[in-house]
């Protein structure tokens, strides 16, 4: 007996030892696939607690809305990190083809290394969404990109060291987490077990779940906006890159009633330019002023105080003051374009394609006005070297010098502006045209420029607490505004030193505001606050006596009132949408604009009207004062405003072909 048990077969090993050529690599193949499936089982559920910070920044309006919440943040995870694992799932079959038997074991470390890198770079990704998105109100998106992509981009965010330092951090804690997940999963045994990896009860139940999430999902966003259904409309943009699903024609088809057909909108083309519909007259012989025009970055109407400006503010009281001026955006793209050209900002991008500069440029250009024109950033970012002043000579564009912060190059151009004033040709009018860097974050500004204190020493952006810091960058911001009313100042003297005054119009602005967390955000570009659309605007013009201006203007207007200044009163209609604002007209609201979206707002209410791909959807309706009314109060206000809507539509069509 005791022989014949001896003799008996061992068990059978439920990971038998490969054999060689063809069976040895289909079994490695087999390995590192039941591994990839593994570590992106463990790298979705990492990647759904990192999800988990926007399921925080949804409105959580009703118990559709919230099942479509979760249904999409169930399902986006394992969207975002199915290009990886799908990537590296086809290298690994090629690899079977011609990869060395020894590999039958363990995953080879190559699928690792690209594993633990590719799904770093996701939850990387995500993190500095997160906190774009948390800081701003806004996504990776368009933008964002363009910031990455556009020379000098970068350099305008003013990101200290530190930041780079907390990023690299992050980055590293990533790739640390993504590296245990990858021990965690275990080796690459290729038995019969790890060929029924794929088909265990978990990833069986999420390869059925995952996808009936993003069914309903789909068809919830679907139905919503066809049907105007604000709470699931309303959070479709809280997780970063959702690609939504539109219905359109089939919508109609079945009956649903479209969102769109009842507030009786338009789509805005992006097509060819047909600018202008009409020439403008030429500047005639007198009068001739010069033209002195100076904008600030992120400056906001409150920041025009006795104690923040005292220069401005004095130079204010023998000027024109406009008290309730709004920029034509919230960025500086935006509000540029409209301060130039006199049309919403919806126009910059295909301006921007066929790089047509504003009439208002052209008309000085040919009047023989010489132009001098300074910027603390760069011409390329923003592109005003292909879209204001795409026709201007290269010569005459003068940029910040690299290696010097900003309220340093904002005082080397005051010097260099001064110096073309003086060098100029005396027998022709001139333009000199100057972007002041200083007010822009970080908030530059020198020891003596220092006007409130505590103020925050260093920024890192991600690690800025708004709660506890937000007192502290707003200080530094005054700070920087103090800074910016001395260069100001030094440009007004030099005018009144050199006797120019009588004979130069002078406008003092921004281009556009700053929020400081006044409404939930920091900064600008991401909502049409008053704090990031009300800007000072003042405006000395020879011969008019100083006055306070308190009803409605817009960035829109300073190209019709310029050209008024020197002589130029032609019909608006077939080159701006603005008015003269020494003119007759007044205006009952204004065009705003963002990459995003078109504003419509007036002394009662704001509409907003989110514009992707050339469609308006779910308008947003607040108060005048951004404070949110109840839906029988929005209805009414939206209700009221239809008519003007309806003829937005046509003036935002009215330049292209």
């Amino acid at each position: 007996m005791n022989g014949a048990s001896a003799s008996l077969p061992a068990p059978a090993r439920s990971a038998p030892e490969c054999p060689t050529s063809s069976d040895a690599r289909r079994c490695a193949r087999q390995g590192r696939a039941a591994w990839l499936w593994r570590f992106g089982v463990l790298s979705y559920f990492a990647v759904l607690a990192h999800c988990a910070v926007f399921l925080r920044l949804a409105h959580w309006q009703s118990p559709l809305g919230n099942a479509y919440l979760l249904a999409v943040f169930a399902t986006y995870p394992a969207l975002y990190l199915a290009p990886v694992l799908a990537l590296l799932l086809g290298v690994n079959r090629l690899i079977s083809l011609s990869g060395p038997a020894r590999w039958c074991r363990r995953p080879m470390p190559a699928v690792v290394a690209a594993a633990v890198l590719g799904t770093t770079a996701v939850q990387l990704l995500l993190y500095a969404d997160a906190v774009v998105f948390r800081m701003f109100g806004y996504h990776l998106n368009g933008f964002v990109w363009n910031l990455l992509l556009t020379d000098g981009g970068i350099e305008s965010l003013g990101a200290s060291a530190s930041t780079e330092q907390s990023l690299a951090l992050a980055a590293l804690g990533f790739l640390l987490l993504q590296g245990v997940l990858a021990l965690a999963a275990g080796p690459g045994s290729v038995g019969p077990a790890d060929r029924r990896q794929p088909r265990r009860r978990l990833a069986v139940a999420g390869l059925v779940l995952l996808p009936l999430s993003s069914v309903f999902e789909r068809l919830t966003f679907c139905i919503s906006e066809q049907t105007g259904y604000r709470p699931v409309v309303a959070d479709s943009g809280v997780f970063p890159f959702y690609m939504a699903l539109h219905w359109k024609e089939l919508g109609r088809a079945l009956g649903f009633p479209d969102a769109r057909d009842r507030l009786a909108l338009g789509d805005v083309d992006h097509g060819d330019l047909s600018y202008p519909l009409a020439p403008l007259p030429p500047l005639p012989e007198s009068p001739r002023h010069n033209i002195v025009w100076l904008v600030a970055e992120s400056l906001r109407a409150d920041a025009l105080d006795p104690e923040i400006m005292p220069a401005t503010w004095a130079f204010a009281g023998s000027a024109s003051r406009f008290l309730e001026h709004r920029s034509g955006g919230d960025g500086t793209r935006m509000g540029m374009f409209s301060m130039f050209y006199g049309l919403p900002g919806n126009y910059w991008f295909p301006f921007l394609e066929a790089r047509r500069g504003p009439l208002l440029v052209d008309a000085l250009q040919a009047a023989g006005y010489q132009l001098g024109l300074y910027t603390s950033a760069r011409f390329s970012y923003p592109e005003f070297d292909r879209t204001l002043f795409a026709a201007v000579p290269t010569s005459a564009l003068h940029e910040r010098q690299p290696g010097l912060e900003g309220w340093e190059n904002d005082r080397r151009n005051v010097g260099e502006l001064l110096r073309f004033i003086d060098e100029r040709d005396g027998s022709r009018p001139f333009m000199a045209f100057m972007f002041f860097e200083s007010p822009h974050a970080r908030y530059f500004f020198p020891d003596e420029s220092i006007i409130r204190r505590p103020f925050l020493d260093d920024f890192d952006y991600a690690t800025l607490d708004e709660a506890r810091d937000m007192p502290l960058v707003r200080n530094r911001y005054l700070n920087a505004c103090h800074h910016l009313d001395g260069q100001l100042a030094r440009v007004l003297d030099g005018l009144r030193q050199r006797g120019l005054l009588d004979s130069t119009v002078v406008v003092i602005t921004g281009d556009h505001g700053e929020e400081f967390m006044e409404h939930g955000r920091w900064g600008h570009n991401s909502a049409f606050t008053e704090q990031q659309l009300r800007v000072p605007l003042v405006i000395h013009a020879p011969g008019r006596d100083p006055e306070v201006v308190d009803r409605l203007t817009s960035h829109l207007d300073l190209p019709p009132t310029l050209l008024g200044l020197l002589g130029v009163h032609a019909p608006t209609e077939g080159w701006c949408l603005g008015n003269d604002l020494f003119g007759p007209s007044v205006r009952s609201d204004c065009l705003v604009a963002d990459w995003d979206d078109i504003g419509l707002l007036d002394a009662e209410a704001k509409v907003v009207l989110p514009m992707r791909q050339g469609d308006f959807t779910d308008p947003r309706v607040t108060r005048a004062d951004d404070e949110t009314p109840e839906e029988g109060e929005a209805l009414r206000l939206l209700e009221v405003r239809r008519p003007r809507l309806v003829e937005l539509f046509s003036e935002l069509r009215r330049f292209q072909r």
